[in-house]
């Protein structure tokens, strides 16, 4: 899969965290960040597959995003900070601006962890 590019080149900046993808179909939203970081409108998408580092998107292909966006996950009520990496039709491949915490992980994975047995 392309976010596998997205990996190998971080994974060399950073040996010690694991990129594991983690294929999830679930939907979610796309919001350009416009000027003076406005976020006016909301576009559909399909999360493929996620891992700690990025994400494989499906979106309409005759949408034009700036480089930059947020992501939504839905049900998950944070919004993550993006940079389009590769587009190819309707599939995008996206780099997150920060790493994602392995609990917010878990959370979007749906699983339990050790804090919510407690």
């Amino acid at each position: 899969m392309p976010l596998e590019t997205v990996h190998e080149q971080l994974h060399l900046r950073h040996p010690k965290r694991s990129f594991v993808q983690y294929r999830i179909d679930k939907p979610g939203f796309v919001t350009p960040i416009g000027h003076h970081l406005s976020t006016a409108q909301r576009y559909t998408c399909l999360i493929r597959s996620i891992s700690s580092a990025g994400a494989v998107l499906s979106i309409n292909k005759t949408l034009t995003l700036p480089e930059n966006f947020y992501l939504e996950i839905h049900g998950v009520r944070d919004e993550i900070p993006c940079t389009e990496f590769k587009r190819d039709g309707e599939e995008m491949v996206v780099r997150f601006n920060m790493f994602l915490d392995t609990d917010f992980l878990n959370m979007v994975l749906g699983r339990q962890t050790d804090a919510q047995d407690a």
